[in-house]
């Protein structure tokens, strides 16, 4: 008899490693334990007053027809030049993070045009950073779990990358762990 495999969060990786276990040929049990009132993790759209819809989350994810084709874009701001300008003690408002957005997509993607609506917010170390030493510390946490014989195995943004297709290839990468490795599977 299948055993049964616990899914700690309903992230995009969790809810990938549920998918890719459910698809087994001899599926174990999947239980799903999320901690809030809904699925997805980072991943949520946020409607503005006037029906325009703004992607949060590792990248953005458009809805599917006419509501999709009114979502256009997403600008994740961070790293050096934010922290050059927190240590030197400079405010934070708004208007500089939509400038720097707009300014973003112009160089990068050609939009010379202010978008006819925005939003904007600052979320501090919301998005996985991987410091230095990041995947020495993944390979002996590895390591660790398999010298212990541990059943355990880690997926996520935190782990492996922050793109929704990253996240999803750690989902699945742990649903292939955990299906290799038990032998109750």
């Amino acid at each position: 008899m299948p055993g049964t495999v616990a899914v700690l969060g309903g992230g995009i990786s969790g809810l990938a490693a549920c998918y890719h276990l459910s698809r087994a040929p001899w599926p174990p049990k999947v239980i799903l334990i999320e901690a809030s009132q809904r699925l997805g993790g980072w991943i949520r759209s946020v409607r503005g007053k006037d029906g325009a819809v703004f992607e949060l989350g590792p990248r953005g994810i458009r809805p599917a027809g006419e509501l999709g084709a009114r979502t256009l874009l997403m600008v994740m701001l961070g790293g050096a030049w934010l922290q050059a300008l927190e240590d030197g003690g400079q405010k934070l408002p708004e208007e500089l993070f939509q400038q720097q957005a707009q300014e973003a997509a112009a160089t990068q993607l050609g939009l010379k045009t202010p978008p006819t609506q925005s939003l904007v917010s600052l979320h501090k170390s919301c998005i996985p950073q991987y410091t230095l030493g990041h995947w020495q510390r993944l390979e002996a946490a590895a390591q660790f779990l398999a010298d212990h014989q541990l059943p355990l195995t880690l997926a996520g943004a935190s782990y492996e990358g922050v793109s929704v297709n990253d996240c999803i290839e750690s989902g699945r990468r742990a649903a292939a762990r955990v299906l290799s490795t038990d032998p109750d599977l």
